[in-house]
This record gives structure tokens, C-alpha cells and sequence, in this order.
């Protein structure tokens, strides 16, 4: 398997896992974004800004993993 063959295998396992687990992150991580990359949670912050900032500090690049916001209310467009 080539690697964008696996990056694309690895993205939708994790939305997958995200989707699987949302009840319990939602518990856990409610009105937070929370960056995520391979079924792990990476940071979390209420602030996006903040996030990206701890990422950074981690030499974590954002745009290859996963930013999601959680929250307990569903918002409908």
C-alpha cells in the first residue's frame, strides 16, 4: 500500500472511531475541540486558537490530524 493509499485508510479510521466513541467524548470533552490522530485523543481546548497553539508546541502539525468540535447540543444548519 502506498502512503496515500494509508493516509486515506488512517483518516477514516479515525473518523470511524470518533463517530464510534462521540457519546463518551461528548461526556468528557463537552464544548471543546479536540484534535485527534490514530484513535488518540492529542490535546483538547475550548479555545481553537489555544489548540492549535498546544499542537504547535508538541511539533505537532495541525493539518495532519483530525480537529473536531464536541458538544452536547446538536447544532443544525
Amino acid at each position: 500500500m502506498n502512503a496515500i493509499s494509508q493516509m486515506l485508510v488512517n483518516g477514516q479510521n479515525d473518523l470511524s472511531w470518533f463517530e464510534s466513541n462521540l457519546r463518551n467524548l461528548r461526556l468528557k470533552y463537552n464544548n471543546e475541540f479536540i484534535a485527534f490522530h490514530k484513535k488518540k485523543i492529542l490535546e483538547h481546548d475550548s479555545n481553537l486558537d489555544n489548540l492549535i497553539e498546544k499542537l504547535n508546541g508538541k511539533n505537532i502539525n495541525p493539518s495532519n490530524i483530525f480537529i473536531k468540535f464536541v458538544s452536547k447540543v446538536r447544532v443544525i444548519l
